[in-house]
């Protein structure tokens, strides 16, 4: 094994001055000094082969995207530099093999748009089960401490739901106000459109649904709106992702959110951590998938998939990250679910030597030695 590396130690040498990619997002950067070379090559033999110390940001070790640093990176890596071989890939790793909700959440039919006031004690989500008005209807259930289990779920009733499509439930913090996206509602600006509704707490039941109007609402369709945990942001989608901040009743002109993330226009789903340092959403690419970006002090950064476990070839979206980052529910129609499309649940583990590839710093330019 020694005689080994050292070839290869001494092959690599002589050819790192005539082999060496900068990496935009910094894939395949095992040693952190902002550009793929040979000395990445040479990190991660050390590393395996030598006892080195680990990637400085594990997930930029895993070319392959695998969530694994193993031989397979360094062959990519070389295939990379010396063969034309394909670009090295980042995703985000350190998620659990996701766990189906189950009853009640879950049934035969769609149950999807999972989403939870702050403290997890209320669940809202888009259902087609039987009780349902038409289509999808809005229901919600609440956490019983005691069982440690949801409460037969309820319909929103009349005041919000009707014969067409009703969905993309969000709750206020307090969990009083629910945001929902509705379809060619009376008095509405198009076809898709985001409302609210108010808790009566004379009436004990959920008020009658208000249109949210300019300058949210438009001609075009608005879809996904999402409530920040601290409710200071709404976020939805418009071709593309969109966020509007609170104005004392009301709401700011809506800010895109940038080159970074809208790039396919089909970006939707918006979920955001308590300290709004991570979002996650869905992007359309063939099928859906769920991405990821950190908040770098001045823009959303680089955009990333997430990885197997939580990737499979069914697709998912719709992800709600928990206020503190640690759990993530999003719907799939994958094996093992109760029907069509289930809610599922994932939670964040740790990377060896909890490394994480994004540090929240904006990435340097690429370079070039």
């Amino acid at each position: 094994m020694k005689r080994w590396f050292l070839a290869v130690l001494i092959f690599l040498s002589v050819l790192s001055f005539s082999a060496q990619k900068a990496a935009g997002q910094i894939a395949g950067d095992a040693n952190g000094d902002s550009v793929v070379d040979v000395g990445d090559v040479v990190y991660e033999i050390n590393y395996l082969y030598r006892s080195g110390p680990e990637p400085v940001f594990y997930e930029c070790g895993d070319p392959t995207a695998d969530c694994e640093i193993d031989v397979g990176d360094i062959v990519f890596l070389i295939n990379y530099l010396f063969r034309d071989g394909p670009d090295p890939e980042i995703v985000e790793c350190g998620w659990s093999e996701p766990i189906n909700l189950g009853s009640p959440i879950n049934t035969p039919d769609w149950d999807h748009m999972f989403r939870m006031t702050p403290d997890g004690t209320l669940a809202v989500w888009a259902s087609n089960r039987p009780g349902t008005y038409g289509n999808d209807d809005i229901w919600y259930s609440a956490w019983d401490s005691i069982s440690s289990s949801w409460s037969e779920p309820q319909n929103f009733g009349l005041n919000v739901n009707a014969v067409a499509d009703d969905n993309y439930p969000s709750l206020s913090p307090d969990g009083n106000k629910l945001y929902c996206l509705l379809y060619g509602r009376p008095g509405g600006y198009g076809g898709w459109d985001i409302w609210v509704s108010t808790w009566d707490s004379l009436n004990h039941d959920w008020g009658p649904i208000e249109n949210l109007g300019p300058p949210i609402n438009t001609f075009y369709s608005q879809w996904s709106p999402f409530l920040s945990p601290d409710g200071s942001k709404l976020y939805f989608s418009s071709n593309g992702l969109w966020v509007s901040d609170r104005n004392g009743s009301g709401w700011d002109e809506p800010v895109s959110l940038g080159p970074n993330i809208n790039v396919t226009a089909t970006e939707a789903d918006a979920s955001v951590t308590l300290d709004q340092q991570i979002l996650y959403f869905t992007r359309y690419n063939y099928r859906r998938y769920i991405c990821v970006s950190y908040w770098t002090g001045t823009e959303w950064g680089p955009v990333l998939r997430l990885a197997p476990p939580i990737d499979d070839s069914v697709g998912y979206m719709q992800p709600y990250i928990t206020p503190d980052g640690s759990k993530l529910y999003f719907a799939s129609g994958r094996a093992g679910g109760f029907g069509t499309r289930d809610v599922w649940m994932s939670e964040r583990t740790a990377i060896r030597g909890e490394r994480r590839f994004i540090n929240r710093q904006a990435p340097g330019a690429p370079n070039r030695k």
